[in-house]
């Protein structure tokens, strides 16, 4: 199965759930932070793979194709492009599981599979090619975002197993390391090389980020515990996940410092995966009995 950090984020939650003493300082300080963090207008839909296990969406284009990834019920992950509302099972050539997470506008599609020995790689799909995509070096590679002109980001995980930011710009690859920080991971980037990601602090708190020509930016939803920023579209709007200071992990999407939460109708969590340029969201949330599923919104 291949590893998501998306399963620390959860883990870290469900920590923060038990870290609390008293029901009462509970209720009001998530109560406190959902009044810091207002809800987002939007028009929710649930969106599953037929017959998936589990679906999880995560990138969305400008004309409104969907990339994500799904469990089938054998446990098999396998990637998925949803155009027009028709779905397409995509699998890397040979390779023991697929996961699909990044859509441009040309429809390149980025993500990362394993092999038959249990190693993870970068994958790039152009029209109907896959290629792999290695870090050299590394130990494992994620390819995780791609702008319109071909250039990616990603995750590498270092001999020492430390994970690092990469951007690849035609063949070029350059780290990407939040200052004072480790463990950076590169989300998303958009067509003005804006990218947006995770990293760990030197005092062990983990946040969102933003860098914008070589200049980082912490990017904390008022009342966050934990967050992460997973996609930023052209007009610069981050959408992302984080936990308040109850363990409750909500979605979230930053217009130039102003945030909304997301929340998914009657979900225990919900992660904002994906937002193009016309407020098209794409994420996934938790049912009350733990089951993964996709979901788009839309503006009000």
């Amino acid at each position: 199965m291949m590893g998501s950090f998306k399963e620390q984020f959860r883990m870290k939650i469900c920590k923060l759930v038990f870290a609390c003493l008293f029901v009462f300082c509970f209720m009001m300080v998530t109560a406190s932070a959902v009044a810091q963090v207002p809800p987002a207008a939007l028009n929710y839909r649930q969106l599953d793979v037929p017959t998936s296990a589990s679906t999880e969406l995560d990138g969305v284009n400008a004309m409104g194709e969907i990339i994500g990834f799904f469990f089938d019920n054998s446990g098999r992950q396998h990637g998925v492009l949803i155009q027009n509302g028709a779905f397409t099972q995509l699998d890397f050539p040979h390779s023991a599981a697929t996961k699909t997470v990044g859509i441009n506008d040309v429809g390149d599609i980025v993500g990362s599979f394993i092999d038959d020995a249990g190693r993870q790689h970068g994958l790039i799909r152009r029209g109907s090619i896959f290629s792999q995509f290695d870090v050299p070096g590394s130990a494992a590679t994620q390819v995780l975002s791609i702008n319109d002109a071909g250039t990616t980001v990603g995750m590498f995980s270092d001999a020492a197993g430390a994970s690092h930011g990469f951007m690849n710009c035609r063949g070029t690859i350059t780290p990407i390391d939040f200052p004072g920080g480790s463990n950076t991971i590169a989300f998303g980037i958009n067509g003005r090389n804006e990218v947006v990601g995770f990293f760990t602090a030197a005092d062990g708190g983990q946040h969102a980020f933003r860098e914008s020509r070589g200049i980082f930016f912490q990017v904390d939803p008022p009342g966050e515990t934990f967050s992460i920023a997973f996609a930023v579209n052209v007009l610069g709007q981050i959408a992302g996940s984080y936990a308040d200071a109850a363990g409750a992990g909500h979605g979230f999407i930053d217009k130039a410092g102003s945030f909304t939460q997301v929340n998914f109708p009657g979900a225990a969590s919900t992660d904002a995966n994906g937002l193009n340029a016309a407020g098209f969201l794409v994420g996934d949330f938790f049912d009350a009995a733990g089951a993964e599923h996709g979901y788009t919104a839309i503006p009000q």
